[in-house]
């Protein structure tokens, strides 16, 4: 007998399933985007925890007869392709047939649809793929579509899902991307009674941008249009002060599908070259429309990721059209400095003791031509970073970024600007662990509007930042005022800082102890106050103090973000390059 075998037609779905549906948020996208090919004007999705005990999707667009809501959940059934040629002009969202029968193979599904008052509609009842009920019902229009228990049959996966709050914004992300598709439908996000996401019908782009990101984010939105030919490119992107701290904040749609691309991102990212401050990244709603045949929506079984045959025309043109955009905007210059809703200055809040000599230490700045010291400058003492590795002396600072060092068998490299970060994170680590936190209040509060997806992850915060020196209060639906701040955080616009904190969290979402909390909160605050920076000219005293400082650090050899602060080189390391041995 041999060894290969065909799969049980059980097992087989199961597998298949995994390709389709890797978390809730995959089956809220396929069950919506059924909807929206149906023709639906309104689309209301309920979940709980997250969405693994219950996902509920209803609809008001073109419902199923009984024969076909049956064959609905069988593989590779679709009414949108007939023929292979049918491929290269896809239209739809859904098309291949697989959604439906994975999502039913891993959860308990009941699906209740109905073609309008004059017929009767389709109750069917599906327990992990296997139909268990079919019955007649009263006439409706539209789907109900309810996904309970989520991978019941399958523990190995769902042990892989995350926390109710993350899986919650991983939906709200993908409704609101589906929202900004399609401004003319109204959508409706709840989780348990809460209402997440209420977006009217008969938007324009604008409109429903300031429904999902606030009034705020809209404020600062540029419309963008630009159809030279065959490629056209429309939507909005954020001026550089709406900037933050990662990409999730990017939407990309080719031909009204929603879609993730790091080509597209990368052509944006460069739109917006000299205007941003690194590690910055804008935020835009891009689409483009290209001609079907020019792109496999195939390539991928979710089908969010697609190929384009002429990907360096669209990044070419996404490029282009970003910048001839911005350039129209006559109050933008290289010298905007992203992130700030309004000038720094005007919190003017009190720097705390333990840091109140620190800009001090730096003060003293050379000429702005400086590229190294004029003379060597001895140090009083070595300063020892570790046994065997001693500053000596100073000998000058590169480009104005970086400081070289004697050492006793070579030299070293300093990066100015990760080694303050080191020095300015530890100190403030042990501020925050010791809960002796010296709190500033704010003259003029501030209201920071969370956006949908980050809401939840803003309210289980609040209790932690407010014990690290935070004074923070709901306010309405995802709206919280801020009264007071750590004093360590300095001139930092503090709703400017919160939002980078929730972006960087939902990053790296996921239940963390309290440690991790004020770790993360002192590499922030360290990040985004005044520190020194590369490019910026640095007196002999100013290198001294910022080495004798580093060299106290318990771990002087990284910053907070895991870049090295210091580089060693020997003696025979450079008789090596310049063939002495």
């Amino acid at each position: 007998m041999g060894v290969i075998h065909v799969l049980p037609e059980s097992i087989a779905n199961k597998i298949a399933a995994g390709e389709i549906v890797d978390r809730p948020a995959s089956i809220v996208k396929e069950l919506v985007e059924n909807a929206l090919d149906a023709q639906a004007k309104t689309i209301e999705v309920r979940i709980r925890n997250g969405g693994k005990s219950l996902i509920s999707i209803a609809d008001d667009g073109f419902g199923m007869s009984t024969e076909d809501a049956s064959l609905a959940f069988e593989r590779h059934a679709t009414s949108k392709i007939a023929q292979l040629e049918d491929l290269l002009s896809i239209a739809s969202f859904g098309f291949r047939g697989e959604a439906l029968p994975s999502i039913a193979a891993v959860s308990r599904t009941t699906l209740a649809t109905g073609q309008g008052p004059s017929r009767p509609g389709t109750l069917l009842q599906l327990d992990g793929g296997a139909q268990i009920a079919q019955r007649e019902i009263a006439p409706r229009a539209g789907t109900l579509i309810e996904v309970r228990d989520l991978f019941f049959n399958t523990p190995a996966r769902r042990k892989f899902i995350k926390s109710d709050q993350t899986e919650s914004g991983h939906i709200v992300e993908t409704l609101s991307n589906l929202a900004l598709a399609r401004p003319d439908v109204r959508f409706a996000l709840f989780s348990g009674q809460t209402l997440l996401i209420d977006a009217p019908a008969g938007q324009d782009l604008f409109a429903r941008a300031k429904t999902l990101y606030g009034e705020e984010a809209a404020s600062h939105l540029l419309e963008l249009s630009h159809a030279p030919g065959a490629i056209q490119i429309r939507g909005v992107i954020g001026k550089p002060q709406l900037s933050r701290a990662t990409r999730a904040h990017q939407s990309f749609f080719v031909n009204g599908r929603w879609v993730r691309s790091p080509a597209l991102s990368y052509a944006l990212q460069e739109g917006f070259q000299g205007l941003l401050m690194h590690g910055r990244f804008p935020v835009a709603f891009l689409f483009i429309d290209v001609d079907p045949e020019q792109v496999d929506v195939n390539v991928h079984p979710t089908k969010q990721q697609v190929k384009l045959s002429n990907e360096a025309d669209v990044k070419a043109l996404v490029i282009a059209s970003v910048r001839a955009r911005l350039r129209r905007e006559p109050d933008l210059a290289p010298q905007i400095v992203a992130g700030l809703s309004q000038p720094a200055a005007s919190w003017n809040l009190k720097p705390a003791p333990e840091f109140s000599n620190v800009p001090a230490l730096f003060q003293a700045r050379e000429n702005a031509s400086l590229v190294a010291a004029r003379e060597p400058l001895p140090l009083a003492a070595p300063v020892a970073i570790r046994e065997g590795l001693e500053f000596i002396r100073i000998l000058g600072q590169v480009q104005r970024t970086f400081i070289l060092a004697e050492t006793r068998d070579g030299y070293a490299v300093i990066d100015q600007h990760a080694a303050h970060e080191r020095v300015m994170f530890e100190t403030l680590l042990a501020q925050l662990r010791s809960g002796r936190i010296e709190r500033q209040p704010l003259l003029i509060d501030a209201i920071l509007e969370a956006i949908p997806r980050q809401q939840t992850l803003l309210a289980s915060s609040l209790p932690w930042l407010c014990e690290a020196g935070f004074e923070i209060e709901l306010f309405g639906e995802g709206a919280c005022i801020i009264r007071a701040v750590p004093a360590a955080l300095g001139d930092v616009d503090p709703v400017g800082f919160l939002r980078d904190y929730l972006d960087e969290k939902e990053a790296g979402a996921g239940s963390i102890g309290m440690d991790r909390h004020v770790s993360e909160l002192a590499a922030l605050i360290a990040c985004k106050r005044r520190s020194v920076k590369a490019n910026e000219a640095l007196g002999s005293d100013a290198m001294r103090a910022l080495l004798e400082r580093l060299s106290r650090c318990e771990n002087p050899f990284n910053c907070p973000h895991g870049r090295p602060t210091v580089v060693t080189h020997s003696i025979a390391d450079l008789e090596r390059v310049f063939k002495r041995v």
